[in-house]
């Protein structure tokens, strides 16, 4: 099994899992078991109304799916390269100095987290304790879409509540107040899930552009890309080519050819695109090396803004 011995990343992860089970205690024990409580349950260890239960399967399943794909995106070689020289008749083949002189494909680049080069590295998420590479990519991006569905959801239910229970009042005066530990348990979860979906929907339009362009979050900064062809052949290249897998946490993309070239922007350059470069300790083609200066972003140039992270060697 796949696992980066790094403090932070292990303790990022272990709090990605605690909000996900407090969130999930929170609402069952004080919207669900709330609202949804009924005498006579079609289930009896489920005290739930119909519809309750019903909300209570798919809410389970959507952080369940959150957790499963998280944990598998920590534990999945992001894309280790499996060669240790280049195939005969390759031309111009790169070596890494780092991983003791073996084949550097050219979409591969040398993480200093995980110290080895991954193939179509995207870039070190602390989230997942991993690299985002071609092998679990598929995966983060499904974290990325149960977390961000889980808090829409959970959003939408605390919503549903408060207008449940004030429908419910025949005098709003005479109301009494909800508890003190409803409300405090039940605002922070809401203030937790907006966070959420803000923090997470910028995470997922960038893999969306990056499978859209073909190019990955290292690469955009390198102004290359890989072969440009339709999205949908863009995205069966991450996700497979089986549709029914897709939506499932494991791994599913085909074999990885190391030979695919890294192709050079078409596009001028201008001045206010060299200066970001500059600024990130890159500039045009040269040596990985610089990136060593260089923190995660949490987007690409064209979106001018970033996170803290880690990068590349």
């Amino acid at each position: 099994m796949w696992v980066n011995c790094d403090a932070l990343g292990i303790a990022l992860s272990l709090v990605t899992w605690l909000l996900l089970v407090i969130t999930d205690f929170i609402v069952v024990r004080f919207v669900l078991f709330a609202w949804f409580t009924s005498s006579r349950p079609r289930f009896r260890w489920v005290p739930f109304t119909d519809l309750g239960l019903f909300l209570m399967a798919l809410y389970q399943l959507l952080l369940m799916l959150s957790l499963v794909s998280h944990v598998r995106a920590v534990t999945t070689d992001p894309g280790t390269i499996s060669l240790s020289s280049a195939p005969d008749g390759f031309s111009n083949a790169r070596h890494c100095k780092l991983c003791q002189g073996r084949w550097k494909p050219p979409r591969a680049h040398h993480c200093k987290t995980c110290r080895r080069c991954i193939f179509r590295m995207d870039h070190h998420c602390p989230w997942i304790n991993n690299c985002v590479g071609l092998s679990n990519q598929k995966l983060f991006i499904l974290f990325l879409v149960y977390t961000c569905s889980s808090a829409v959801f959970t959003l939408l239910l605390l919503a549903a509540g408060v207008f449940y229970w004030l429908w419910s009042q025949s005098s709003w005066s005479d109301a009494p107040p909800p508890g003190s530990a409803s409300l405090i348990c039940c605002g922070l979860v809401a203030v937790e899930c907006f966070a959420a979906v803000l923090f997470v929907s910028d995470f997922l339009q960038e893999q969306v552009e990056s499978i859209q362009m073909n190019s990955t979050l290292v690469e955009t900064y390198q102004r290359t890309h890989g072969q440009r062809a339709s999205f949908t052949e863009h995205f069966m290249a991450i996700f497979g080519p089986s549709w029914w897998t897709w939506p499932f946490p494991f791994p599913s993309a085909p074999e990885p050819d190391y030979t695919e070239p890294a192709i050079a922007d078409e596009e001028v350059w201008s001045q206010e695109s060299t200066d970001d470069h500059n600024s990130l300790g890159i500039a045009g083609e040269e040596s990985e090396e610089m990136m060593e200066t260089v923190q995660e972003p949490g987007a690409r140039p064209r979106q001018r803004h970033t996170r803290d992270g880690n990068q590349t060697d």
